[in-house]
């Protein structure tokens, strides 16, 4: 896979690769009423989503804001689904394919075949494994404060300009890193990009 993204936001701007991110973006959700509606007049708004991204004319919406108390309070900030489905086309398009290669593997969160499960077991192995060799161990558990919500874009976007050389798909991503106020934050439920935080800075 090349370093940079050159010429490939036509390439995948398919109709195809659109209804693909809606199918695999409304799995679990079938039951919510934004997706229902969806569902109704699918092929239609697949086909408008695909000619506010060929014209450039896509405008990312606002956010349903609300609140998480467990495990900790957490505001989280919901998208629209059409542009949940333009997450989701961005992601498996170019995201997943250019940078979650990189990810060390010991990355697990929202990644295919891997998830808290997999984590949990692969700690545990690992516990088994210190034991063996020092018997005496230690386990630090660390956390960022308000990791995502410190993201600052101007840097995130200056990174990322140096890995995406297509004009198209920087507009895209610019659109959707900046659709919320604020110099600094991603939303929580952007989950594709909320990844791609976790790359880029770590």
């Amino acid at each position: 896979m090349p370093k940079t993204i050159r010429k490939q936001f036509d390439k995948c701007l398919t109709y195809e690769n659109l209804m693909k991110a809606h199918i695999e973006s409304r799995k679990c959700k079938s039951y919510k009423k934004e997706v229902i509606l969806f569902n109704l007049k699918q092929e239609e708004y697949v086909q408008w989503i695909y000619e506010e991204l060929k014209n450039e004319k896509y405008k990312h919406g606002g956010y349903r804001t609300f609140y998480i108390h467990y495990p900790k309070e957490r505001k989280v900030e919901a998208s629209r689904y059409i542009d949940r489905v333009v997450h989701r086309w961005l992601a498996d398009c170019f995201l997943k394919p250019y940078f979650e290669t990189q990810f060390i593997n010991t990355s697990y969160a929202c990644r295919k075949n891997k998830g808290m499960h997999i984590a949990a077991i692969e700690v545990k192995e690992t516990m088994k494994h210190c034991k063996n060799i020092w018997n005496d161990y230690y386990i630090i558990k660390m956390d960022i404060r308000k990791y995502f919500q410190n993201i600052d874009k101007d840097i995130l976007m200056s990174i990322l300009n140096k890995k995406v050389k297509d004009k198209k798909l920087v507009r895209l991503i610019t659109e959707i890193v900046y659709s919320n106020e604020g110099k600094k934050g991603i939303p929580i439920r952007k989950l594709y990009f909320t990844n791609f935080c976790k790359y880029i800075f770590k």
